[in-house]
């Protein structure tokens, strides 16, 4: 489009053979068509180089300081009601400008957040409802933009934005089990392998939970009626937890938590409270109810240990194993004097009361 309408002015601009001011005027008017051209068609190529909202933000900031240096540019989404603004403050050292990203989610940004001596010069309204672009200039030192130029920069950012929306959607999706929403088995072993590397997110504490007698559910309700149990069983685990913690479908009827930075003794209290939830829930299916029940087995990475990934999930696994031996619905640990150190101070959080669960 704005080469079309450049084409269009250049013809007519040629056509001129008036005065000098007419000439003068067509001029100025081609130039200033052409710097928007420009503009715009690096503005395209830049934005178009990630498919991560954050890096689209941050190259856009760069694009349009480059055009019109601005005092703040705060960029707002829209995705199920939930608001997430990305704000830029840039800050020019020799020549270069070095904006850093202020993130918010769940609210959008006030004109009131910003400078009383700050106006917004241009609010753009990104298409299908996707989010606004608001650039706000220091008092004085505002820029006017012509309309060809906000349409163009509108169509452009939204194409970029519906498109890392898509690949966000698409990264996400093979993160994740389908009948649960849970991450899956690939990215739980990719996250513990890191995490048990990385001596900040030590002691790391791993729980791997099974359901007790989960097969008569499908024998006796159909697999419908197991598919429900599965998707509530993963809802009272993310529940459970904490906001750092990984919840991830482990293979059938079993899940693993990663507990990162998390002593035995609190893996353990957050597993008793997994378990007794469970207990607690009761399933309908055809007007009968039906309680479920599960076996946790916990194992952990201390601080200054270094163990093999591999054999952590074995001592879980072991673990486990111990529960359902000896009787089912039940947390066991290995090895088995893992809790003898416990402790009732669980810090700033409150896990609830500790229940021994002897093997």
């Amino acid at each position: 489009m704005i080469t079309e309408n450049f084409d269009k002015t250049v013809r007519s601009g040629s056509a001129l053979n008036g005065g000098s001011a007419a000439e003068t005027g067509s001029a100025e008017h081609i130039h200033a068509q052409l710097e928007e051209a420009r503009f715009i068609s690096g503005f395209m190529a830049a934005v178009s180089t990630s498919l991560e909202l954050d890096d689209i933000c941050s190259i856009a900031a760069r694009a349009l300081y480059g055009h019109a240096p601005f005092y703040r540019v705060v960029f707002t989404f829209f995705s199920n009601q939930d608001a997430r603004t990305v704000t830029f403050s840039p800050m020019v050292q020799k020549g270069i400008l070095s904006a850093k990203a202020k993130i918010t989610v769940g609210s959008s940004c006030s004109p009131t957040d910003l400078s009383e001596n700050s106006l917004a010069s241009a609010h753009l309204t990104l298409l299908n409802n996707l989010g606004t672009i608001a650039i706000y200039f220091k008092s004085g030192q505002d820029k006017t933009f012509s309309e060809s130029l906000l349409v163009s920069v509108v169509a452009c950012f939204s194409q970029t934005i519906r498109n890392a929306q898509e690949h966000s959607k698409m990264k996400d999706l093979a993160m994740r089990d389908g009948l649960t929403e849970l991450l899956n088995r690939r990215i739980f072993d990719e996250t513990l392998a890191h995490k048990v590397k990385c001596p900040d997110m030590h002691p790391v504490s791993l729980l791997i939970i099974d359901l007790d007698n989960f097969k008569q559910v499908n024998d006796t309700f159909g697999h419908q009626a197991g598919d429900q149990v599965l998707k509530t069983v993963a809802k009272i685990l993310k529940e459970s937890c904490r906001g750092q913690d990984l919840v991830a479908r482990y293979g059938g009827e079993e899940f693993a938590i990663i507990l990162s930075q998390t002593k035995a003794v609190t893996a353990h209290a957050i597993a008793q409270r997994i378990r007794n939830r469970l207990a607690k829930t009761a399933f309908t299916f055809d007007d009968r109810q039906l309680q479920m029940t599960a076996s946790i087995g916990l194992a952990t990475c201390q601080e200054g240990s270094s163990i093999f990934t591999a054999n952590l999930v074995k001592q879980a696994d072991r673990a486990l194993y111990q529960a359902k031996r000896t009787g089912k619905n039940k947390v066991c640990v290995f090895p088995d004097d893992l809790l003898t150190d416990r402790t009732t101070d669980f810090g700033v959080e409150n896990y609830g009361a500790l229940v021994s669960a002897p093997c």
